[in-house]
């Protein structure tokens, strides 16, 4: 497990995703990276094994994850997060506040849907500065799946709304869909949040 965890990291510091996934035939080839897009909202092994142990807990299968979304590159319009993520399941979203609170969420469900809710109890969400994880409760709904939002954790757990830049997200009081213990627990006791950065991986599980 502590080498796949390694792995996992390697691919978090090495570059994951070209800006531009389509290249029109006179673009030249980037030997050097330096159009690759990177993840930088998980600080250390710790954060991506609290993860890592918490989504493969049943078994002990290699665990690959792919950058999907940054917003600070492709744009914080809820259209681009939907773009970039809806055909995809087993996703970790991240998010980062301009005040330095890290958190978000993973579920096996898709982003697709025309303002739908979706059940998962796989679903989770998380605190990488409490460094604890929140199971969904037996019953709720996990996400939601709406156009003009960006990702949805229920009971507005997380909730991130379209320019996110501009207009941040919420979060809500405890035990609403997930176990929080403490109102606004995420986000340190504050329902509003500014947005700095949100990345969304893909995990394949081999």
């Amino acid at each position: 497990l502590k080498k796949q965890i390694e792995d996992l990291q390697y691919q978090l510091q090495m570059n994951q995703r070209q800006v531009s996934q389509e290249k029109t035939p006179d673009e030249e080839e980037d030997p050097d990276g330096e159009n690759e897009v990177k993840g930088d909202i998980i600080h250390n092994l710790n954060e991506l094994e609290m993860l890592t142990k918490k989504i493969n807990k049943d078994n002990d299968k290699k665990i690959i994850i792919n950058l999907l979304y940054k917003a600070s590159v492709d744009g914080d319009r809820a259209l681009a997060f939907h773009e970039k993520c809806d055909n995809a399941q087993n996703t970790i979203v991240l998010i980062e506040t301009k005040k330095g609170k890290r958190f978000g969420g993973f579920t096996t469900c898709s982003w697709s849907g025309n303002c739908v809710d979706k059940n998962d109890p796989k679903s989770f969400i998380f605190s990488f500065d409490k460094m604890q994880t929140y199971d969904n409760i037996p019953g709720d709904e996990a996400i939601g799946c709406y156009p003009k939002f960006g990702p949805i954790f229920l009971g507005c757990q997380i909730k991130i709304f379209d320019n996110a830049f501009t207009k941040g997200g919420t979060t809500f009081e405890k035990e609403l869909n997930f176990n929080t213990q403490e109102d606004y627990e995420l986000t340190g006791g504050e329902r509003s949040f500014e947005v700095k950065d949100i990345e969304v991986y893909e995990v394949i599980i081999e």
